[in-house]
């Protein structure tokens, strides 16, 4: 049977036994990956075939892989509650789920999915990986490229609910505040911005923000470009308090 059909239904049928019994704010998030899943495994593929030169060293199978880690990658979303309550991510790490759960289907144990799916959520790529490590040259390449091509949509699709649909990932009691010292830091130094210490809203937009400094491919940036996110970004973060040298200091940083 298809593998794309395969990878759909099993992401469906993960919302589908999640969304029973539970309150509306799980629902609300289960509907909410759902969309999201479905969203990135489009932006994957839009990306992929931007990147001609990329997308003509791919094999057709090897663009079927590509193609399934967008599908399957946010698959360990769906379980990422308790006793209806939504677990933070230093309580659960959803790609890390994923992969238990993809290993054991024969479908889907594929190192280069696991690596990518594995990699996705991660502040930087890790190369060390065992799934990447043990794998011939050629096919580290392909994981690479998929694992880049992941991060790239995964970005993309949250970019684009961020500025159309409000910021959905700011689940948490709403602050106004200037940028924290921390942030600022952070900022300055290269974006790796921890979402277990920032705090206040400024903070957690400019952790959005900060996406785009690990973008990888042209088309996505040219899209990101497109979406003016970076203007957007600042503007909605001027609302809960960012001050003017808050701004200038994204505006400096932030170049796509």
């Amino acid at each position: 049977m298809n593998k794309i059909y395969l990878a759909t239904k099993m992401i469906g049928d993960a919302y589908s036994a999640q969304v029973v019994n539970q309150n509306e704010d799980i629902i609300a998030w289960l509907a909410h990956k759902l969309k999201h899943s479905f969203g990135v495994s489009l932006e994957i593929m839009n990306i992929l075939y931007g990147e001609k030169e990329i997308c003509d060293s791919l094999t057709k199978d090897e663009k079927e892989l590509v193609e399934l880690s967008g599908i399957l990658h946010d698959l360990g979303r769906f379980y990422q509650h308790k006793d209806g309550r939504h677990l933070s991510n230093s309580e659960f790490d959803h790609g890390e789920y994923a992969v238990k759960l993809l290993k054991d289907n024969p479908n889907f144990n594929n190192p280069i999915i696991l690596f990518a799916i594995q990699e996705h959520n991660q502040i930087a790529i890790r190369y060390d990986n065992p799934y990447y490590t043990e794998l011939s040259d050629h096919d580290k390449k392909v994981a690479d490229i998929t694992a880049k091509l992941l991060r790239d949509a995964d970005k993309l699709e949250n970019i684009k609910q961020f500025i159309y649909e409000g910021h959905p990932k700011l689940t948490y009691e709403i602050t106004h505040e200037p940028m924290s010292e921390y942030v600022k830091n952070c900022v300055i130094n290269n974006f790796q911005i921890s979402n277990k210490i920032i705090k206040n809203t400024v903070d957690r937009i400019v952790g959005l923000l900060s996406w785009v400094h690990d973008i990888n491919y042209e088309t996505t940036k040219t899209q990101v470009r497109n979406l003016h996110y970076i203007e957007a970004g600042i503007n909605e973060a001027i609302t809960y308090g960012a001050t003017a040298e808050d701004c200038e200091l994204l505006r400096k940083y932030l170049k796509v």
